[in-house]
């Protein structure tokens, strides 16, 4: 008889655990009960029970679907690099997840509801390092927030040459997912938001937020019966022709509009942030100024300040993977950023006369 084995057997004699065992043999069976809106296999197993199990935030571990057999992280956010696989415990969703950082799983994998799943403990605590510096969970509750412009992410975007009372940026005003709709609508009320780029959500999602209890945003659902919100519906894959055909459609609509402008996804972080610069960049305003504008939602959310650790880490994983698509190199440097920007979205599509008039109405005082 092996040692390892005689080990496992005497612990499990004694009662006690066998960190051997767990790391050979703790395994979670599945299967996918949802396709999300960008390719992240939702599993019919929940995270209180898989963790029950003794799988922990920050472990790798091996996951087999009937097309695909990977490791990954298992994290409760997106902290793997853009295109990394990982499972997902996300703060506000019940079940676990298999996702793709700014990608589609589903499309990668092959996968679809009904197909089964495994998942294998591979290295415990593989990945805690990365785990702990990223952990950020935000909370629903408007009180645990100073201001209301705070809790809905809602803020002016005033740099470059866009004038003040032009643009602004938030949470979403009509999907109650995380608790902000009604004050990103109030808010939106307060500076009478003319026109609306909705990024997350499709027209049929609107329609059933709007038709849900309680529902009260109801500047939103003018504006939108009104012609002037356009609902986009775009997953979170910022460098492909989907996404740059998106922002131009969506850029397209607003220049036939009058300002003041609303860009908006769910939370206000990496579509409308993505969104917001594009449009930063081609009215003139320097990396730095992005890069502040862009962390607002992180100061806000979380409280991460810059000079931070947090701070500087969130800067290198997303906006440092963001600004080069737009600029069309990874070196920034000595790139002139406006006239990147309008490069990107005259070649995925967007006519001259149209960005003429949108630069025109945002500078106008």
């Amino acid at each position: 008889m092996g040692l390892a084995l005689m080990l496992c057997m005497l612990m499990a004699a004694a009662g006690l655990p066998s960190a051997f065992a767990e790391e050979q043999d703790l395994t979670a069976s599945g299967t996918i009960v949802e396709i999300e809106t960008y390719g992240n296999a939702v599993l019919d197993i929940t995270i209180e029970k898989f963790e029950e199990m003794g799988f922990n935030l920050g472990d790798i571990v091996t996951v087999t679907t009937e097309n695909y057999s990977g490791d990954m992280p298992y994290f409760n956010g997106y902290y793997a690099e853009q295109g990394d696989y990982l499972l997902r415990a996300y703060p506000g969703t019940e079940n676990i997840a298999v996702c793709i950082t700014y990608g589609d799983f589903a499309e990668a994998a092959d996968a679809q509801v009904g197909d089964e799943v495994t998942i294998v403990l591979k290295e415990d605590d593989g990945a805690l390092a990365e785990q702990e510096i990223n952990n950020l969970v935000y909370s629903d509750d408007r009180f645990d927030y100073s201001l209301d412009t705070v809790f809905a992410n809602f803020r002016p975007v005033v740099m470059g040459g866009i004038a003040a009372g032009k643009l602004f940026r938030s949470a979403s005003p009509v999907d109650d997912t995380f608790c902000r709709a009604v004050y990103a609508n109030e808010l939106a009320e307060l500076v009478r938001i003319h026109a609306v780029m909705n990024l997350a959500s499709t027209d049929e999602e609107i329609a059933e937020c709007f038709e849900k209890e309680g529902f009260s945003s109801n500047y939103y659902r003018a504006l939108y019966e009104d012609g002037r919100v356009i609902a986009l519906g775009m997953p979170i894959v910022f460098d492909t022709e989907e996404f740059a055909q998106g922002i131009v459609r969506g850029l397209t609509f607003l220049s036939e509009q009058e300002p003041p402008y609303l860009v908006h996804c769910t939370e206000g972080k990496d579509r409308a942030g993505f969104a917001s610069m594009v449009l930063e960049a081609l009215m003139g305003a320097s990396v730095e100024e992005i890069v502040a504008d862009y962390m607002v939602s992180y100061r806000n959310y979380y409280g991460i300040e810059p000079g931070t650790e947090k701070y500087d880490l969130i800067v290198s994983k997303n906006i440092m993977l963001m600004l080069p698509i737009i600029a069309g190199t990874d070196d920034l440097d000595g790139v002139n950023l406006a006239d990147a920007a309008e490069a990107y979205l005259i070649n995925n599509g967007m006519e001259q006369e149209s960005l003429a008039r949108l630069k025109e109405k945002l500078s106008t005082p």
